[in-house]
């Protein structure tokens, strides 16, 4: 999934919605989000990503230090190999 801090997401005016029921998240090492559950999450939002265009809702957390999490289905889009993450590491 792909998620967006609160404040940051008001500052740029993104319209956020409130969820039918709260989401519990994990992280990629199983734990629980550090931030509270999921509650809202934003309307659909153009995000521009090297060539790759797309539209996406954003979940809502609180978190200073990452003001956007990029899931990993959106890069799975522009690569379905994922071997960007080995360019990084090396």
């Amino acid at each position: 999934s792909c998620f967006i801090e609160r404040d940051f997401a008001r500052l740029h005016q993104v319209t956020l919605r409130k969820l039918p029921c709260p989401t519990f998240v994990l992280v990629i090492d199983g734990r629980p989000i550090t931030s509270e559950n999921i509650v809202e999450k934003s309307e659909l939002v153009r995000v521009e990503l090297d060539k790759l265009v797309r539209v996406i809702s954003f979940n809502i957390i609180s978190s200073p230090k990452h003001l956007i999490v990029l899931g990993l289905p959106l890069f799975e889009l522009r690569n379905p190999e994922i071997n960007y993450l080995f360019g990084l590491l090396a």
